[in-house]
């Protein structure tokens, strides 16, 4: 059942339509660009040298999130309402010129962002990017197949 489902999104635009959703609603918090600037991080300080080692590390990280887990949801609710307030990446100052370049200082040169160590990088999903994508997904899911959902008895 589950090849005949993957087929049927291949077949159409269900795959290539829930791709283009996640992508864009983790653009539009930053998160791409945190992940970007984290990888960058692991491998300026040496504490990644293989691509097997920057795999886990991310891994690591979208589990846990910044310090360990031990942080709460609340850079996600920032990062969200930035986006939302028209702030696009979500991850810019604003300055008296308009944006920067996703630094603190404003010159964007060489990745020159405003984390300074690895175990500040939050990249838990941001809840915006999994709810629109759980949306699009069961939208193209109605598409290729009936969905029937059983309630379980209340005891």
């Amino acid at each position: 059942m589950r090849n005949d489902i993957y087929s049927a999104l291949l077949s159409g635009s269900g795959i290539r339509t829930i791709e283009a959703t996640l992508e864009h609603e983790l653009q539009a918090t930053g998160w791409i660009a945190d992940l970007k600037a984290y990888i960058t991080q692991l491998l300026r300080s040496g504490e990644c040298t293989t691509v097997a080692e920057l795999n886990a590390k991310v891994r690591e990280k979208i589990k846990l999130g910044a310090d360990g887990g031990a942080a709460e949801a609340e850079g996600n609710r920032s990062r969200e309402n930035e986006s939302e307030n028209g702030n696009e990446s979500g991850n810019e100052k604003a300055n008296g010129n308009g944006l920067t370049n996703g630094t603190s200082n404003g010159n964007g040169i060489n990745g020159n962002g405003t984390h300074t160590s690895t175990s500040e990088f939050d990249l838990r999903l941001p809840e915006r990017a999994v709810r629109e994508g759980v949306r699009v997904v069961r939208r193209e899911l109605d598409k290729v197949c009936e969905i029937t959902v059983v309630e379980a008895d209340d005891k």
